[in-house]
């Protein structure tokens, strides 16, 4: 009988069907993010974010760095698009952040060791509407934000501790 339960299980886990989101969670997810930054709205930028096992203190710098992103200075979004990640991990050192964004001096001086509280299944590409400079020439930059998946849904990622 143990055995029965045993194939059974198996057999359940393998014909179960993967966890990755799906094409409609990804259109979902682009054009959330897209109407975030066009909005100038941070908090949808917060709402789309993993903050599983982020400290409270890097969930407060956390959000605060989303204000610049999405403020009215920014320039609109040209394109948006979700990217197989580079790497299937991501670690972060101890001064250092992909997203490009200034780190709190208290992350150097904790000497912890974080990463991504999500794998990371996706990128998301934000190519920039040209901004132009005073010599009337134009400048195009974009962000790639990694993205994690949880239960069907997509999600900006949060660095977490490792824990030892």
């Amino acid at each position: 009988m143990k055995k029965l339960l045993l194939i059974t299980s198996i057999l359940a886990l393998q014909l179960q069907p993967s966890w990755s989101a799906s094409p409609e969670e990804e259109a979902r997810f682009i054009a959330a993010a897209k109407q975030a930054f066009a909005k100038h709205d941070a908090d949808a930028l917060v709402a789309l974010t993993c903050w599983d096992g982020v400290p409270d203190k890097l969930k407060k710098d956390g959000k605060q760095q989303y204000a610049p992103a999405a403020s009215t200075e920014a320039p609109p979004v040209a394109e948006a698009k979700l990217l197989n990640p580079a790497q299937a991990d991501l670690q972060w050192a101890v001064d250092e952040d992909p997203r490009f964004m200034p780190m709190d001096p208290a992350w150097k001086e904790t000497g912890v060791v974080y990463h991504s509280n999500l794998p990371i299944v996706k990128e998301l590409k934000l190519t920039f509407a040209p901004l132009k400079a005073n010599d009337n020439s134009s400048i195009t930059f974009d962000v790639t934000y990694p993205v994690g998946e949880k239960d069907g849904k997509l999600y900006f990622i949060e660095p977490t501790p490792v824990k030892k």
